[in-house]
């Protein structure tokens, strides 16, 4: 069965040039969990420092910790550090679509 489309990660330096690009195309299925998870969290009320640290860390596991949390903390895009969990769990939601409370947020 072929990879899906990888996942793409850039951090950028002082002046928004690329400093690194990480790339993932298999999601190991301890990844989709922790992401579907922490989608619901963020979706929730009031997003606090317990989630901000624990999507830094499964960015950073994800990536077969290439960077440090403080790494991607000064030079991560919001938008991309989103849209790396969010293309987790919607992999994990394409390929279970049956599972129970799978679905992303902003999905119906």
């Amino acid at each position: 069965m072929p990879l899906g489309t990888p996942i793409v990660f850039t951090l950028y330096g002082d002046n928004d040039e690329v400093k690194g690009e990480y790339s993932r195309a298999r999601v190991p299925v301890v990844f989709a969990e922790r992401a579907i998870e922490l989608s619901k969290e963020l979706a929730g009320e009031g997003t606090g420092q317990e989630q901000l640290q624990a999507l830094y860390q499964i960015v950073v596991d994800f990536y077969g910790d290439k960077f440090t949390i403080e790494e991607l903390r000064n030079g991560a895009d919001l938008g991309e550090l989103i849209a790396v969990i969010q293309a987790i769990a919607n992999r994990a939601v394409e390929l279970m679509p049956n599972l129970p409370n799978s679905k992303p947020p902003g999905q119906k």
